[in-house]
């Protein structure tokens, strides 16, 4: 919702296939919602979660036909500022074998990919829209199980999101206005909810 209300005060148009926690329809029917909204792009953001506590970092999964980078390298730009990479930061999966990933490079130099497979998606949203016509990123900002990782994030938050619009308007080659960022939008509805409290318990 912060990056939301960052990319509309730059000028950008923007479709949420959802604004609360109610479950809207599998993946790939987020990303047809995206397709038939006529999203020139679309993010699938996420906060990673493991069983060994001691994970963490941040990663972005792309389609394997992407071969430009301009947005992602602002991704990168921004999490890694925070978090550890997890090499390499652009990567997918294969569908037949999920555990089976195919380094994409980023070259943060040329806004490339290095590595281009044709091989299918794992990840439902990004193939779906790609499949469709619509280019796609699934972000996974840090692991909430890592206790390091979630307090980075809380206290970054808003940074963080500032960051992460930043890159999708400067990879479309705009100018990102910092007058139009948080600090000058309302509050009403950023960072209310059951996580806005002084004090965060995680049990890990």
């Amino acid at each position: 919702l912060m990056i939301e209300k960052i990319l509309i005060a730059n000028g950008f148009k923007v479709f949420l296939t959802r604004k609360d926690e109610k479950a809207v329809g599998d993946v790939s029917d987020r990303a047809k919602a995206c397709v038939a909204a006529g999203c020139d792009f679309a993010v699938s953001i996420h906060f990673n979660g493991f069983g060994n506590v001691t994970a963490n970092g941040t990663e972005c999964y792309v389609p394997y036909a992407e071969k430009a980078a301009n947005i992602e390298v602002g991704f990168y730009n921004c999490l890694t500022k925070f978090f550890k990479e997890r090499k390499p930061f652009a990567r997918s999966s294969g569908t037949k074998n999920h555990a089976k990933i195919l380094d994409k490079k980023l070259n943060l130099a040329t806004k490339k990919f290095d590595a281009v497979s044709k091989e299918t998606d794992y990840f439902g949203f990004i193939r779906t829209s790609w499949q469709n016509g619509l280019s796609a990123d699934l972000l996974e900002v840090c692991f909430l199980t890592n206790r390091k990782d979630f307090d980075t994030y809380w206290r970054n938050r808003e940074d963080i999101a500032e960051g992460l619009a930043k890159a999708i308007i400067e990879g479309f080659g705009k100018t990102y206005d910092p007058k139009k960022g948080l600090a000058e939008l309302p509050q009403k509805s950023i960072g209310k909810g059951r996580l806005n409290k002084k004090k965060i318990d995680l049990k890990l």
